[in-house]
């Protein structure tokens, strides 16, 4: 009976056996009740019994491929929902096993997918988020910000002179500057905050909810944490920034949000470096 219950062929076969043979099993039963014979019932009694034998295995049938139904079914809309992902095999045989083998195949995908994913929106040095993440992450803060009417602002900063790290104390001291770096924005923001490094030693930071003054504010704590970081070789206050802030407009596109940031970050290294400048209105 196991073995019967785990084989998708010896199930068939048994529903596909029982039904041809329901006329017979009909008409054995029909003679042991003692009617008698004549041409008419007899052809009546096969009739309605081979009706029914077809029906029971039309039935039996559905009911033995509905989970491959049900899996297809989920393999379609698998782009929009992952309720695939929960299915478990509805029986111990050949069907249960490719609904088991699919589901587990996509979990390695979704898996293998995030991690993709992560890769590619992730700056492997610092853990921050790179410049494709901020692209994708921005209009969604926009979005969320519009919605109460808040504010949201930028910080561009860059670190002063560190081709200067890298030429006189090797790139892997400057590996680590970027690391340093990339803890102290992390130690400087709100759960809903979002930073970046956009390439090189430039960084960025969003902060929803933030005006230009308590941008200005979270620029100067994270400039004095930056220019407090000690990176061996290096003697402290080597490691200084220079910082651009500037508050996002109502229907400002992102890159012009960026270009001001930007102008306020040189004109903070045109006044000598390690210093936050406001962008012009």
């Amino acid at each position: 009976m196991t073995k019967i219950k785990s084989s998708f062929v010896a199930k068939t076969f048994l529903v596909c056996f029982v039904s041809v043979h329901v006329p017979l099993i009909a008409l054995v039963a029909y003679l042991s009740m003692g009617f008698q014979l004549s041409t008419l019932s007899v052809f009546l009694l096969i009739l309605v019994a081979t009706l029914v034998g077809t029906s029971l295995c039309l039935f039996a049938i559905w009911r033995l491929i509905r989970p491959l139904n049900l899996l297809a079914d989920a393999m379609k809309r698998y782009p929009e929902d992952k309720g695939i992902l929960k299915m478990y095999p509805a029986s111990p045989d050949e069907i249960g096993t490719v609904t088991d083998i699919a589901r587990s195949m996509l979990l390695q995908v979704e898996t293998l997918t995030k991690q993709l994913k992560h890769q590619a929106t992730t700056d492997f040095l610092t853990g921050l988020g790179n410049r494709r993440a901020l692209m994708e992450q921005m209009p969604i803060i926009r979005a969320k910000a519009a919605r109460p009417e808040e504010a949201v602002s930028l910080i561009l900063f860059d670190l002063d002179h560190f081709k200067r790290i890298n030429d006189e104390y090797g790139h892997d001291a400057g590996d680590n500057v970027l690391m340093a770096i990339g803890e102290a924005v992390k130690d400087h923001l709100r759960p809903y905050d979002y930073a970046a490094r956009m390439g090189g030693e430039e960084f960025c930071i969003v902060l929803p909810g933030a005006d230009l003054a308590a941008a200005e504010t979270v620029a100067e704590r994270l400039r004095h944490a930056v220019e407090s970081r000690v990176v061996e070789p290096l003697p402290k206050g080597r490691i200084t920034g220079s910082f651009g802030v500037a508050q996002a407009r109502p229907t400002e596109r992102l890159q012009e949000l960026l270009l001001r940031a930007d102008a306020a970050l040189y004109s903070a290294k045109d006044q000598g470096r390690n210093v936050v400048v406001r962008a012009q209105p």
